[in-house]
């Protein structure tokens, strides 16, 4: 009788121990929760101070993350480039297939000077006789520019920034 009584208090005492354990564990486990909400709200505090910021509204106050990114290069991107803050220089790169390629993700260069107003009209369409660019010039430093009309949704958040960097 003393042997089982015995036996009984250690495993009383094994219970005991193995409850206080998984009660710590569960402490922990509280904590590690807390720590992971507080993780998150600091994610989602960064990741809304870091996104790409309402660059311009139209006329309905229509927010850009809300256009779409045709849109937005026709309204947020021109104003932008007629504005006369993008350095000549840019502009230049603008014209350039693998700047736009690297930068917007384009297969066009974003730009296309136009010299003749006569030629517009070949001037918008590829080897291939499909039109890439808008048919209306746009001005940038007193010069005329064609504006590629071949945007994707895949560029609109490097569109964005990128006005955001020089609009």
């Amino acid at each position: 009788m003393l042997k089982k009584f015995l036996e009984l208090s250690d495993l009383e005492t094994t219970i005991s121990l193995r409850q206080k354990e998984l009660m710590e564990l569960e402490e922990k486990i509280e904590e590690k929760k807390r720590l992971l909400k507080q993780l998150n709200r600091n994610v989602r505090r960064y990741e809304e101070n870091s996104s790409p910021r309402e660059v311009a509204v139209t006329k309905q106050t229509k927010p850009v993350s809300e256009k779409k990114v045709g849109e937005i290069a026709r309204t947020d991107l021109v104003r932008a480039l007629e504005s006369g803050r993008v350095p000549q220089s840019v502009i230049e790169r603008l014209c350039d297939k693998r700047y736009s390629k690297e930068t917007l993700d384009l297969n066009f260069p974003i730009l296309r000077e136009v010299t003749d107003m006569s030629k517009v009209e070949e001037l918008k369409k590829d080897p291939t006789g499909r039109s890439r660019y808008y048919a209306k010039p746009i001005t940038i430093h007193g010069k005329q520019y064609l504006l590629c009309a071949q945007w994707f949704d895949y560029s609109k958040t490097k569109l964005i920034r990128w006005i955001e960097k020089y609009g």
